[in-house]
């Protein structure tokens, strides 16, 4: 078997002869990017599947096999950014089957523009994408909005989510506003939604304390397709926005908080800009069953920043409970 290090150097090689043969061609980057994609798929054992689930056509990765019986890590992204962000962070569970689905309206999945993108209604159609690839039980990690999404997967189907992992997630309004919603608030500017190549340039300094390493020609390429989104990402913001204030003014996502039946870990950034690290305390007050680490020196993803770190962290607290 070829080593990942052999291969990875293999693809940087072709990757840097590519560069000084296509430089500049909006196609060749994309197919560069594609290939390198697939191989950073592939060192984490994750193959590209497709399952048609309510009314939306949904992508997502896995590392399953024919009879696999390890436990199952579902992993649920964040707003305006798809599956292949938990790439780096699975590498580190092997002994865990990993399912990351791109929501509808993100990734590879459909988008319906006439539908309602709120949390209430993502995890209802998150709940017909588990019936249709068949999961019954299963761990489930949710970053920023794929944690608010996971909370509401909890609290409906409590016998299918044996655990629960909020890393930086939405869904509380944190006692001290962060950056981000004080900009919202006092400018109306959404530094989540990309309108140009610059945008997605801030938007990687403001929301990653440690941002990783993007070879050519990808920030290019993930640039380019944050921009072409730009009008899905606000349709979705504008929904989840209208049912977070419905919630501040009923209290109902703390009440859910209050009734959750499962094991919850917290693990956030200390340096998030987006979603305050207040947002803990919220959490701690509500959610009975819980463990919480604050990782200093972290921003709005870990499984981005410290993918090591987090996915240690998510191993060790998931074994414990089997």
């Amino acid at each position: 078997m070829t080593s990942p290090s052999i291969t990875t150097l293999v693809i940087k090689t072709l990757l840097a002869v590519s560069l000084v043969l296509t430089a500049g061609c909006a196609p060749v980057k994309e197919q560069l990017f594609d290939w390198g994609l697939q191989a950073e798929r592939s060192l984490s054992d994750l193959s590209l599947h497709y399952v048609e689930a309510g009314p939306h056509r949904w992508a997502y990765l896995d590392s399953g096999q024919e009879g696999d019986s390890r436990p199952v890590l579902l992993l649920l992204h964040g707003f305006a950014v798809d599956k292949d962000n938990w790439l780096r962070f699975a590498r580190h569970l092997s002994d865990f089957r990993i399912i990351a689905p791109d929501f509808p309206g993100h990734g590879d999945s459909s988008y319906q523009a006439q539908l309602t993108y709120n949390f209430t209604q993502q995890s209802q159609w998150l709940a017909a994408f588990i019936d249709a690839i068949g999961l019954q039980r299963m761990h489930v990690v949710g970053n920023s909005m794929g944690g608010g999404i996971a909370v509401l997967l909890a609290h409906q189907h409590p016998q299918r989510v044996q655990s629960l992992t909020l890393m930086n997630a939405a869904g509380v309004f944190p006692p001290k506003p962060s950056e981000f919603q004080r900009r919202l608030e006092e400018t109306g500017d959404n530094p989540l939604v990309v309108q140009s190549h610059e945008d997605f340039l801030a938007l990687q300094a403001f929301a990653l304390e440690q941002p990783p390493f993007l070879p050519w020609p990808a920030t290019d390429v993930l640039a380019q397709r944050a921009m072409a989104r730009s009008g899905m990402n606000e349709k979705i913001f504008v929904d989840i926005m209208a049912e977070a204030e419905q919630n501040r003014r009923s209290g109902d996502n703390l009440t859910r908080l209050a009734e959750l039946t499962v094991p919850v870990m917290i693990v956030w950034g200390e340096q998030d800009r987006v979603l305050d690290v207040s947002s803990v305390a919220v959490f701690r007050q509500h959610i009975r069953q819980q463990d919480s680490y604050i990782l200093p020196g972290v921003g709005h993803a870990p499984m981005l920043e410290v993918p090591q770190t987090s996915a240690n962290l998510v191993a060790e607290f998931v074994t414990q409970l089997d």
